[in-house]
Order: C-alpha cells, then structure tokens, then sequence
C-alpha cells in the first residue's frame, strides 16, 4: 500500500518520520519512507491554502497512492476539545473566501459567484468520503472544521465566525486538502490534534508537544492498523 502523509510543516511529522526507515529524497518537500510493508511518501506544504493546493496536486499527479492523509495540529473554538484531544475532521469549509459587505460577510455562494452545490461542494462545504473503514480513526471525535488564511485571535471575530459557521476547529490548509483529493478521486482522511484554544492569544496556554506526541501516536496507530490488513 502506498500512503501520502501531506503536513504544512516539518515540526508535525518529525516525530513520526522518526520512527520510520528513510529511504529517499524525491524534492525539496516530499520524501519516501518505509514503514513496514507501507510505502510512505511525506510531503511538506507550507502554512496556506494555496501552497497546499498547488504542492498536493503536483504530488498527485506525479505519482498514485492509495490513500492521503493530512496530519496536523489545529486550534479549538470549543473547550470541550481539551488540549491534546486528536479529532477527525469530516467536513471543512472556506471561511474566509467570499465579500464583506459594512458588518456583514457573505461566501460566494451567497453572492452567486459559486454553485454552494457544484461538486465537490454541499452547500459550499466539503465533507469526507469516509472511504477508508479504519477502526482507530472512527474511535476519534468526529469535527467540522473551517479553513482560514488568517488564523483568529480577536475575540468579537471568533464569536461571530462560530456562530456563523458552527465549527469546532481552524486551520489554515484543510480545506485546501478535502477540495484537491476530493477533485482527484483520491480516498483521504483529515487528522487534527489541539494545540491551542482560539482565543485572545496567549501562547502559554498552548501545548504543542502534547498535541505532537498525540497526534503521532494515532497516526502511528491508523499506519498499523493499514499495515495489518
């Protein structure tokens, strides 16, 4: 089985590609491992939408894989998402993709600028195939997730995005992801751990190596679990 771990940057999957046996450098940005009888190319995007977009679907016409899955750590809206909780995100969304308007936001779809139900869009959101039964990712919290290219931190804007949008996380590439693999029939998944709570920045409060050190070992175990089948 040939797998495509995509993360934005190089800290989310260090300790992951740790455990596994090294075998090439294809780029700057993608390089082949082996994990047992997996074959295992990772691919480092950057933070963005749009250097997401354009290194995955480089990557995927390159080359095939049986399964894609974008790893990462994400911002909470919800405090019931505790710090280090690992979620699998089954739909994400554009939130900042669209017209202001005075105090008013408005998506395009909403303007008309886009069929909110052309594929690979159901009301402009993009949601998971589920495609791929494994039982580690199924025992996961299952999020709704918003893509943002500025990720929030002033209080009145969180408040009116999650209302809005009823998510329970951020990120700055999700959506990038679900709409490439969705538009190159590739089966996928969306792996998030909380790093953060999306607030009034206080970055004391964050736990980044907590969220690594879960987020790794669930990956490890969804590897595992391919690996056995």
């Amino acid at each position: 089985m040939k797998i495509l771990l995509v993360a934005s940057s190089n800290s989310e999957v260090k300790p992951l590609r740790d455990k596994m046996t090294f075998v090439a450098r294809i780029s700057n940005n993608l390089m082949n491992y082996r994990l047992g009888t997996l074959d295992i190319d990772i691919l480092i995007t950057g933070h963005g939408s749009i250097f997401m977009a354009h290194h995955l679907t480089r990557t995927l016409h390159m080359f095939n894989y049986d399964l894609a899955i974008n790893l990462g750590v994400a911002g909470s809206f919800d405090y019931f998402l505790e710090l280090g909780f690992v979620v699998n995100v089954i739909q994400d969304q554009f939130a900042d993709l669209g017209f202001e308007d005075k105090d008013s936001f408005f998506t395009l779809g909403e303007k008309e600028l886009l069929n909110e139900d052309s594929f690979p869009f159901t009301g402009e959101i993009l949601r998971s195939l589920g495609n791929f039964e494994i039982d580690v990712v199924e025992s996961l919290i299952p999020v709704k997730a918003i893509t943002v290219n500025t990720l929030h931190g002033r209080q009145e804007n969180i408040q009116k995005v999650k209302t809005r949008f009823k998510c329970d996380i951020e990120t700055m590439t999700g959506a990038a992801f679900f709409y490439v693999c969705l538009m190159e029939k590739i089966p996928f998944l969306q792996v998030r751990s909380i790093s953060y709570f999306i607030e009034i920045r206080k970055v004391d409060n964050w736990n980044l190596p907590l969220a690594l050190g879960n987020l790794t070992a669930t990956v490890l175990e969804i590897l595992e679990e391919l690996r056995a089948d």
